[in-house]
């Protein structure tokens, strides 16, 4: 009987090291996830801040070429014709540019 009382002891304590390990690796698993989170979150915020920035400096180029086509145009119909489409294909472009930014990161 003390050999059985014995055996079961040692099964008590084994089985208390294999649930502490199990928590252990537990706990890593939630520090890493966490970890990865806040990464996740560090780079999205990143990239929306540049996305941002980006929204920004392109309207403001946007405004810029369409007020140089109407100075170079002076009021000439015929050369307003000629740079409004390529006002509109720098005002797509950009657009475009915003839009796209960031895919496959």
């Amino acid at each position: 009987m003390g050999d059985l009382i014995r055996y079961e002891g040692g099964g008590s304590r084994a089985a208390a090291r294999r649930s502490s390990r199990r928590m252990r690796e537990v706990q890593e698993r939630g520090e890493l996830d966490l970890a990865q989170l806040v990464n996740t979150g560090r780079r999205a915020e990143a990239r929306a801040m540049v996305r941002r920035r980006l929204a920004e400096d392109g309207m403001a180029d946007v405004a810029d070429v369409g007020q140089l086509a109407r100075e170079l145009s002076n009021g000439d119909q015929f050369v307003a014709s000629l740079l409004i489409p390529i006002v509109q294909e720098f005002a797509q472009t950009t657009a475009r540019d915003i839009r796209e930014f960031g895919r496959g990161f």
